[in-house]
């Protein structure tokens, strides 16, 4: 697995996990109050990442579970990037390269002059 940079926010999240001395609650490591954080996903995410794990709680309530950093997530915190999968995407042949029918018409005769 290649070694990819992880997100600014992300990356403050990691740090403010890897100060604290006891597992901090979801609803403390939502640092910026934005549209992407406020149902918790974020933390769910990061879970399944491998960069936090779960203390105590459940998914369906990430704001009230508390949060330790994994080895992965405490590499991720010093240094900013962590081993992440690479996903795969399927090709397709680009459209000038497919085949198009033949177009049926009259053909047109040339005039010589």
């Amino acid at each position: 697995m290649p070694l990819l940079p992880v997100t600014h926010f992300t990356w403050q999240l990691l740090r403010a996990v890897k100060r604290s001395k006891k597992p901090l609650p979801g609803r403390t490591l939502r640092l910026t109050p934005t549209r992407s954080t406020k149902d918790g996903t974020f933390l769910t995410d990061l879970v399944e990442q491998g960069l936090l794990s779960r203390v105590t709680g459940t998914a369906d309530e990430p704001f009230e579970a508390t949060y330790t950093l994994t080895e992965q997530g405490e590499y991720a915190a010093e240094y900013g990037e962590c081993e992440m999968p690479v996903k795969a995407k399927a090709i397709e042949p680009p459209a000038s390269k497919k085949q198009l029918p033949a177009k049926k018409g009259k053909s047109v005769a040339r005039r010589s002059r």
